[in-house]
């Protein structure tokens, strides 16, 4: 696979226009359109979005961004390969022609070649993050939809921890998708960057002020060695804050993927896990 990031993440909500207000306090989005359906799309301003919120519940797609059409054409030929149904869609709005298909697990996956990034880069602590980061899926069949990011679409494994935690790397990044073990399939978190340990103490006292509680964290995971805190949009996505993740030199560097005892010291070197990430490190 090329080298890939993550676009934007789609989350179905009963109430877009008022989880989007949230996401404005909160995190510092900017609403960029509003269409007719009422889906409503935020960024940093300018650019491209980074979050979708569509009327409805549940998880609605992750999209990936190439670095061109040529990679994007080859990726989707490498797709119709492996006999994945792939379409061409225009959405509407301010969106970028894409390929979409499904994973393993049935979830809309959106790649479109590359958009406008201008708006990213300019952190704030404590009243906007960097990017968008990565995402983790939730998934009752683990190794399979994990293999199909891995055979199909491309990407590389860069840990692994048994059959309850993949993650999988298309950039220098140690992740942009992971999969975890789950009771059901959708959407287990997505993560915003922030540039900083110093950054992240900010935050904690700023979702403070505004009475947003952490439910993880702070802490450092084990596979990525990122610092983080997580907390819930009011639809209860977990949503979480991230710095200095671990890259990987693949042009110069032959990686094995690491093996992860099934323990909290694995998600978190730090302390404790919460109860809904517990079950995968007993």
């Amino acid at each position: 696979m090329p080298k890939a990031a993550l676009s934007h993440v789609g989350l179905l909500v009963a109430d877009p226009p008022a989880v989007a207000g949230w996401y404005a306090r909160t995190v510092g989005l900017v609403v960029h359109e509003t269409l007719p359906d009422g889906t409503v799309r935020l960024g940093w301003g300018r650019g491209a979005h980074a979050l979708e919120l569509a009327p409805g519940d549940g998880f609605g797609h992750l999209a990936l961004e190439l670095p061109g059409p040529a990679e994007l054409e080859a990726f989707g030929r490498r797709l119709e390969a492996h006999g994945v149904a792939v379409s061409r869609e225009r959405r509407p709005g301010d969106h970028p022609e894409v390929l979409v298909f499904t994973d393993h697990d049935g979830h809309r996956v959106e790649v479109h070649g590359p958009v406008d990034r201008s708006g990213e880069h300019a952190a704030d602590p404590g009243r906007r993050p960097v990017r968008i980061h990565h995402c983790t899926l939730a998934s009752r069949s683990v190794p399979e939809q994990a293999a199909f990011y891995e055979h199909v679409v491309g990407m590389r494994v860069s840990d692994r921890m048994g059959d309850a935690f993949v993650w999988l790397r298309c950039n220098e990044e140690h992740h942009t998708v992971a999969v975890v073990e789950a009771d059901d399939d959708g959407l287990d978190h997505f993560c915003f960057e922030i540039d900083s340990w110093a950054s992240l103490k900010t935050w904690c006292d700023e979702l403070a002020a505004r009475d947003v509680p952490l439910t993880w964290g702070p802490g450092r995971h084990g596979p990525g060695n990122n610092l983080f805190v997580m907390f819930d949009d009011p639809a209860g996505n977990h949503i979480e804050l991230s710095c200095e993740m671990e890259r990987y030199r693949d042009d110069v560097a032959e990686y094995v993927p690491r093996e992860w005892a099934p323990a909290a010291k694995t998600i978190n070197l730090w302390g404790p896990a919460p109860a809904w990430r517990a079950r995968v490190a007993a």
